[in-house]
C-alpha cells in the first residue's frame, strides 16, 4: 500500500480542492460579495433549478440548520428567494434572483481563471482528458455511494 501522501489519490483530490478553495475566497474578495459556500449554493441552485431548503443541505454536505443560516443571510441580501411549497407544508422551496444570475457569472469567470491556474502547463488535450478521468472517477464512486 502505497503511503506517501503525495501519491494518495483521497489526499491530492482533498489537497486540490482545498487549495482550490483557498484561492478562490483570495480572487473572490475583489471582485464579489459572496463566500464561497455562498457561490457554491448558486452553483447548485444554476445546476439543478429550484430545489427544496433540505435537498440543497444535503448537496451542501452541511446540517439543514446551517444551510438555514447561510440561505437567511442570502435572502437577505436579495441573492435567493425562499417560498412555501404548495404540495408540502413542511418544504421550503429556494431559487435564485436576478441578482444572483449575475454574481454566478462572476464567480465563474472566478472558477476559470483558477482553472487556468491549475492548469497551467497542460496541453489542450491533457486537461480534457483530466476532466474525462475525474468525471469517471465520479461516476464509480456515485454509482456506489447513491445506493
Amino acid at each position: 500500500m502505497e503511503t506517501q501522501l503525495d501519491k494518495r489519490f483521497g489526499f491530492l483530490v482533498a489537497d486540490v480542492d482545498r487549495l482550490c478553495g483557498n484561492r478562490f475566497d483570495v480572487l473572490a474578495k475583489s471582485s464579489l460579495n459572496l463566500t464561497r459556500a455562498q457561490c457554491r449554493v448558486l452553483a447548485y441552485l444554476s445546476h439543478y433549478g429550484e430545489v427544496n431548503q433540505a435537498r440543497l443541505a444535503g448537496l451542501l454536505e452541511v446540517a439543514p440548520i446551517s444551510a438555514g443560516r447561510l440561505l437567511d443571510r442570502m435572502e437577505e441580501g436579495g441573492w435567493i428567494e425562499r417560498r412555501p411549497n404548495p404540495d408540502d407544508r413542511r418544504e421550503r422551496q429556494v431559487s435564485m434572483t436576478a441578482k444572483a444570475e449575475k454574481a454566478l457569472d462572476k464567480a465563474r469567470r472566478v472558477g476559470d481563471e483558477i482553472t487556468s491556474e491549475a492548469l497551467a502547463g497542460f496541453s489542450r488535450q491533457e486537461s480534457e482528458q483530466l476532466i474525462a478521468l475525474l468525471q469517471r472517477v465520479r461516476g464509480n464512486l456515485s454509482r456506489i455511494v447513491d445506493r
